[in-house]
């Protein structure tokens, strides 16, 4: 090793801090990418409420939404899994244990396969395009026209994955060298073209079938994400060079990593795949619905659970690389605290006020009041694992940074296996009992199994790192009392917030608004109140904004 490497290699070994430095620095990543991630959630909710508006819950819908969920699943197993359970952690040890210019030549290589790989998936999907439909959506062909127009969209949509496959690897790389900026913008310029698309393309160019300018306005969105982060990969000194040595033993370690991974991702994928498909077999709007309700739960999800997860991965990398498991435990245990208190008022506000948030955001032009209802039953059912989503997603990156990709993987099969069974046994109950409406059935599903995901998966971590959360019971005691009021002040106020949404929309907005701050608030000020310092250090290491003071 040159004398330039190992003063290289010492800079990265003292580039790794104190769990409470580290915590600090992702308090910060979590801050930035958090502000980001709002301003992308509220254009994607201006995208929803666009498609909504023009679209609504028809034949359009619900050819748009299975057309795009397809590539959309593939360039998630094929980009984000690699990038995010494999990938990184791997890049991050070649940059601390061996050099920037070792590193380097991983990423190139990686780019190189995955780009391949989804150009020969692209061009494969094209073809088989029709098949494709009548697979996964059998109910289309009873309704004349929508399986043909799926089918045209779906081979639009299809190079999609190509362009977001690669800007996931992209993105990888500038996460393991802790700049989070330029990944965390690009899903605002997607968001951006998207409205284009179908504010401005489809009145211009298709206005018998807006959903074709969407769709443009969508392919086009994916080729930003891409080249937005271009400009901050070359500023790290990153050039790319297509290499094909597939047979290093680093990108053969990747790919070993990264296998029982993509089968666990497609486990999850498979889910909201049957999810869909048993969606087009209900009443009709119900694959839209579905999809309008699970992007409304996101929102919080990905506001903080996403933002953190992804601040956490490159820390997590290091201090596993460092053998500081412990360590690794104890940065895992604050954020799944702070996770817990700001997920579960979310997840109460969501419980009282779903039917007033669906109709504020989406309730204009073609989303008729059946279309509020179909959504507002898959938002209740969805915000029932609100808080284990997140969990899953916090949990998941530790195995991924142990490079222990196998735990997950047999974890997701199992809670995949139990979501296709309770898809049909929940559907049937709801069809038979009118308890809610069929969707909810599916949605009820998924937050069941992704309860049962987060708590195997924290069995298998204990016994790994032991105890996982080191915080005071205090700190988690105080959580019931909090949701108790928390409970009691929406309980009080979501009739009249109800009464206001039904006469003014824009009244609507601010009584929602005003009522789920106040939750959050109610929820947080008992939380710091009895929770004692651990609470505390939850918004402590927030408002440092990752300031470090060197020891």
């Amino acid at each position: 090793m040159s004398s330039e490497d190992k003063q290289e290699l010492e800079e990265n070994l003292q580039d790794l801090g104190t769990p409470q430095q580290e915590a600090s620095r992702i308090a910060r990543a979590t801050g930035l990418l958090g502000g980001l991630t709002v301003t992308s959630r509220i254009l994607g909710l201006f995208r929803d409420v666009a498609q909504a508006a023009i679209l609504g819950t028809g034949m359009a819908a619900d050819a748009f939404t299975l057309a795009f969920i397809i590539p959309n699943t593939l360039r998630r197993l094929f980009g984000e899994a690699t990038a995010s359970s494999a990938f990184v952690p791997t890049y991050t040890e070649i940059l601390i244990k061996d050099s920037k210019r070792d590193a380097f030549r991983l990423g190139s290589r990686i780019l190189t396969l995955v780009a391949a790989s989804l150009l020969v998936i692209v061009l494969l999907g094209i073809v088989a395009s029709p098949l494709i439909i009548k697979i996964f959506a059998p109910g289309f062909s009873d309704i004349p026209g929508k399986s043909e127009l799926a089918t045209g969209l779906l081979r639009l949509l299809f190079p999609y994955i190509l362009m977001v496959g690669c800007a996931s690897v992209v993105m990888g790389i500038l996460n393991a060298h802790r700049h989070f900026l330029a990944p965390a913008s690009a899903p605002i310029f997607f968001n951006l073209s998207a409205l284009a698309g179908i504010l401005l393309l489809s009145r211009w160019f298709f206005p018998d079938q807006p959903v074709w300018g969407y769709s443009i306005g969508v392919m086009a969105g994916g080729v930003f994400q891409l080249l937005i982060q271009l400009p901050a990969l070359r500023r790290r000194g990153f050039r790319f060079k297509p290499d094909f040595n597939w047979k290093d033993p680093k990108v053969r370690k990747v790919g070993m990593l990264a296998f029982p991974a993509l089968v666990g991702l497609l486990a999850a994928e498979v889910n909201i795949i049957v999810d869909k498909m048993i969606a087009s077999m209900l009443e009709p709007g119900s694959v839209a619905a579905l999809s309008y309700g699970n992007r409304i739960m996101q929102f919080p999800q990905g506001v903080f659970a996403i933002s953190l997860a992804t601040a956490l991965l490159p820390t997590l990398s290091r201090q596993t690389a460092s053998g500081k498991l412990q360590d690794a435990g104890k940065t895992l245990g604050s954020a799944t605290l702070a996770l817990a208190a700001l997920m579960i008022p979310a997840t109460f506000c969501l419980l009282f006020l779903a039917e007033p948030v669906v109709s504020v955001i989406l309730g204009r032009g073609a989303f008729s009041a059946e279309s509020t209802a179909l959504t507002s039953a898959a938002l209740v059912y969805y915000s029932v694992g609100l808080l284990f989503y997140g969990a899953v997603k916090i949990t998941a990156p530790v195995f991924y940074a142990m490079k222990d990709t196998k735990t997950p993987v047999k974890i997701a099969i199992s809670c995949m296996g139990l979501n296709i069974i309770l898809n049909i046994v929940l559907t049937l109950a709801f069809i038979r009992t009118g308890i809610a409406r069929p969707l909810a059935g599916l949605a009820l599903a998924t937050s069941i199994s992704s309860i049962l995901n987060f708590v195997i998966l924290r069995i298998a971590l204990r016994r790994t790192l032991g105890p996982v959360i080191p915080s005071s019971k205090l700190a988690w005691l105080s959580m019931i009392p909090a949701a108790v009021l928390t409970l009691l002040f929406l309980w009080l106020l979501s009739p009249s917030v109800i009464a206001v949404s039904a006469i003014s929309k824009l009244k609507g907005i601010l009584s929602i608004s005003g009522v789920s701050i106040g939750a959050v608030a109610v929820f947080l000020a008992v939380f710091v109140i009895i929770g004692g310092k651990d609470a505390r250090s939850v918004f402590s290491l927030a408002m440092r904004r990752g300031r470090i003071n060197k020891s």
